[in-house]
């Protein structure tokens, strides 16, 4: 009887340490503690997100005969030659504005700049330092080239040649291109080129 007690004793113990046990992971794997609040899932980026829709096209500023400058030009929606004119007024601080819009056709382009921008008036009373310019003569042939310049690069995709892209330049009322103030002028029948002028004849 002494022995079943102590037998009895015995079982129940072992019982009892058993129930102290922690439970197995229901798995069968060892339990990993869980990071997932603090870890960003390796796929997925922190950096910022680019605004939607925009776009980035390169201005050309200078003139043919002295090379040009390029800078970066953000815009959105279609690219148009009156957004890359007047991102030149932008970053230069020259006034561009159009007489009427720019006029596309078959192998070229048509501009007519408004009487009362600075391929007329000369160069403005403030000017930025990396664009500033001498003299009204110095302020139309870079402007004239570099509005050529950039939208020949602007509608030309490689490989074809932006040369081909022709530019010509008129004045309100379809009349050719003439700057008193220099006196020359450009044939409106003629693609430009600044070493195309003729000399106005004086009355």
């Amino acid at each position: 009887m002494k022995k079943l007690a102590i037998l009895f004793v015995l079982t129940l113990c072992v019982a009892l340490a058993g129930c102290n046990q922690p439970a197995p992971p229901q798995s069968g794997e060892p339990s990993q503690p869980s990071n997932s609040a603090t870890t960003p899932p390796a796929d997925e980026s922190t950096d910022p997100t680019p605004a939607e829709g925009e776009q980035t096209a390169t201005l050309y500023i200078g003139t043919k005969a002295g090379g040009f400058a390029e800078y970066p030009m953000t815009y959105e929606g279609e690219l148009t030659a009156e957004k890359l004119i007047q991102g030149i007024a932008d970053l230069t601080g020259w006034d561009l504005t159009l007489a009427e819009p720019v006029v596309s056709g078959k192998g070229g382009m048509s501009v007519c700049l408004s009487g009362e921008s600075s391929l007329f008036t000369g160069p403005p009373d403030l000017q930025k330092e990396e664009f500033h310019m001498y003299d009204a003569g110095q302020l139309a042939e870079t402007i004239l080239d570099s509005i050529q310049r950039t939208l020949q690069k602007g509608f030309v995709l490689e490989p074809g040649d932006p040369e081909n892209l022709d530019i010509w330049y008129f004045m309100e009322g379809e009349k050719p291109l003439e700057l008193p103030i220099l006196g020359l002028s450009w044939p409106i029948d003629q693609p430009y080129q600044w070493a195309g002028a003729n000399v106005i004849a004086e009355p």
